[in-house]
């Protein structure tokens, strides 16, 4: 039988320990209710057993914020949550709660544009008015060279004429910005058509030609235009 002493040791240790664990659990309780009011997670329940937290009734969107924040506490050991912690489908407002509205539907896709290609002279000619407009073709001054915007225009007007029907011809008439240079305005014509030629144009559907004066100012006469004809 054990003595007095030994049985009375034993029970104040017992107590001391219980209520050592009693205050530890009172503490991290108390702690962990100020860490979930701070991130602003309510509607569940934590309970202590010595360092070691279980979690239960929290909104699935809240769960893995409700763990994250025990977890951080100083001196939580392990933390477990039971219930479904998958967050809710469908879009979340900015406060973090599920929306009620529906789910927009998928967008279409874009419907590919396509422009029908001319296929007689007036919407040829309305066409290549249209280009020109957008892009001229135009030079360097006092040269054959086309500008980088003149190039660009003349491979656009080439990409219109690739697959022009045959009884059609397009006529190339140079341009000059002031007086009458006829051999600069003709040579500026033969640039664009060997241009046009070296981009798919049939060869006997363009020609040059030449203009004596300029009708443009400012620069405006360094092109060329382009008149469709019927053969």
């Amino acid at each position: 039988m054990l003595p007095t002493a030994l049985l009375v040791t034993a029970a104040l240790t017992a107590v001391s320990v219980w209520s050592t664990s009693g205050d530890i659990e009172a503490d991290l309780m108390a702690r962990a209710k100020n860490a979930l009011a701070d991130v602003g997670v309510s509607g569940g329940q934590v309970s202590f057993s010595g360092r070691d937290a279980s979690l239960s009734g929290f909104p699935p969107d809240k769960a893995a914020q409700a763990m994250d924040a025990i977890q951080r506490i100083d001196g939580v050991r392990t933390v477990e949550i039971s219930g479904d912690t998958a967050p809710p489908a469908g879009p979340v407002t900015t406060s973090g709660e599920p929306s009620t509205e529906p789910p927009a539907p998928p967008s279409p896709p874009p419907s590919p544009t396509t422009s029908a290609k001319p296929t007689d002279k007036a919407g040829f000619q309305a066409e290549i008015a249209r280009l020109l407009e957008a892009s001229p073709i135009t030079f360097e001054p006092d040269t054959t060279e086309l500008t980088e915007d003149g190039e660009r225009g003349a491979l656009e007007i080439a990409k219109l004429l690739t697959d022009a029907p045959r009884e059609l011809k397009f006529r190339i008439t140079g341009q000059v910005a002031s007086g009458s240079d006829k051999k600069l305005s003709l040579n500026r014509a033969k640039t664009v058509e060997r241009l046009l030629e070296r981009n798919g144009v049939k060869r006997d559907q363009v020609y040059s030609t030449e203009r004596r004066n300029s009708d443009g100012a400012g620069g405006e006469g360094r092109r060329v235009d382009i008149t469709v004809e019927q053969r």
